[in-house]
């Protein structure tokens, strides 16, 4: 496993970017920070990567993951309906702490789309994602990097050393809160929107 630490060094920025970019493209398995908690995925395009991240995380082959990216343009793969009131959402609290459900483009990979044809994305501010969409607009899994029924980690030192033997890049950028709230997720495909799960972002009049 290959350990970076963030933020890069001004020399090693690009090099290390472009590593990252790498092992994504060629479907390798990261574990990265986000503004909530350490993530683990990977290029959400790739098609066998699901199952490897499945069978780490000890987790239902049959449960699709998240996914997010450090840009709007890369989630557009992703998606192919924006209605009016996520476009609105989107434009008031992205980059930010909220998931969307919303309908998902034909030929995806299963892991990221539900039986329903629905995909759960978020625009993360976090800026290392930030930088990595600069160099190529990937849209990334993201799950909490930790083993099923653990809780997730905001500490490179509270990940799990089991899951990590089967990661090909960790990086290290730990979260200064100690207990944030994870991403709040809707329902965005009717309006108005669902609230799924409450957390980070608080929007009104949403039940």
């Amino acid at each position: 496993m290959i350990t970076l630490d963030y933020p890069f060094s001004q020399v090693r920025q690009a090099h290390d970017l472009k590593l990252i970019d790498s092992i994504c493209q060629s479907g390798g398995v990261i574990v990265y920070p986000t503004e909530t908690f350490y993530a683990i995925g990977g290029n959400a395009l790739d098609k066998d990567l699901g199952q490897r991240l499945s069978k780490i995380k000890k987790r239902p082959l049959d449960k699709p993951f998240p996914s997010l990216a450090g840009s709007r343009k890369a989630l557009e793969k992703l998606v192919c309906r924006w209605p009016q009131s996520a476009l609105k959402l989107a434009d008031e609290y992205w980059p930010g702490a909220l998931t969307m459900v919303l309908e998902g483009c034909k030929n995806l990979p299963p892991a990221i789309i539900e039986n329903d044809g629905s995909v759960a994305v978020r625009w993360s501010p976090h800026p290392l994602l930030k930088e990595l969409a600069k160099l190529s607009h990937i849209p990334l899994i993201s799950t909490s990097a930790n083993l099923g029924g653990q809780p997730p980690a905001t500490k490179a030192d509270q990940l799990d050393p089991q899951l990590l033997t089967n990661v090909d890049l960790l990086i290290v950028a730990d979260n200064q809160n100690p207990d944030p709230l994870p991403s709040t997720i809707i329902d965005a495909r009717v309006d108005p929107p669902i609230l799924l799960r409450p957390g980070a972002v608080e929007i009104q009049g949403l039940s």
